[in-house]
């Protein structure tokens, strides 16, 4: 696999070049945008716990508790819930990126060339589903549709991709 990566690195430098450049509008936008949706999460988790603090005051110890337990996860998972929207809603920009790279002619002769370096000049290629393209040999596959080249490049991406809901 580390022969197939190092081989894809200068498409993949390539492309995560050209999906940041035109990403980095998109993150920016999804930025405010999640700044925006994750003050309205806090601000309902604020209200959720207020609700859970002023019933529980009435109620016993263990009472008190529970509620704030339920409320610290309905809180969470309305966090989480926020954070994987934004996320998802990244990985749609960031594919949506890949698919207008490989709609260039020149950029399809460059995955087929890689195809044929990495499994050879007999390797069969074929189009991907919604771009890209797939090469096969007997006993190997190498994949840069347009769902594989994005997962590797949000993968390669790491933690940054956190920095999209972060505060």
């Amino acid at each position: 696999m580390n022969a197939q990566l190092d081989a894809l690195a200068p498409v993949i430098a390539a492309l995560l070049a050209r999906a940041r450049a035109e990403a980095e509008q998109e993150v920016t936008a999804a930025r405010r945008q999640a700044d925006s949706t994750l003050a309205d999460a806090r601000a309902e988790a604020r209200r959720i716990l207020g609700e859970a603090a002023a019933a529980g005051r009435a109620a016993a110890a263990e009472s008190i508790a529970a509620e704030h337990e339920r409320a610290r996860r309905a809180a969470r998972a309305l966090e989480l819930a926020v954070q994987r929207e934004i996320y998802d809603d990244f990985v749609h920009r960031v594919a949506a990126a890949v698919a207008r790279a490989f709609s260039d002619p020149m950029m399809r002769a460059r995955l087929v060339a890689a195809v044929r370096a990495e499994l050879g000049p007999d390797a069969s290629v074929r189009d991907g589903d919604g771009g890209g393209v797939l090469g096969d040999v007997p006993g190997r596959r190498l994949d840069l549709g347009v769902r594989a080249v994005t997962d590797r490049a949000v993968e390669a991406l790491g933690d940054e991709v956190r920095e999209l809901w972060a505060p």
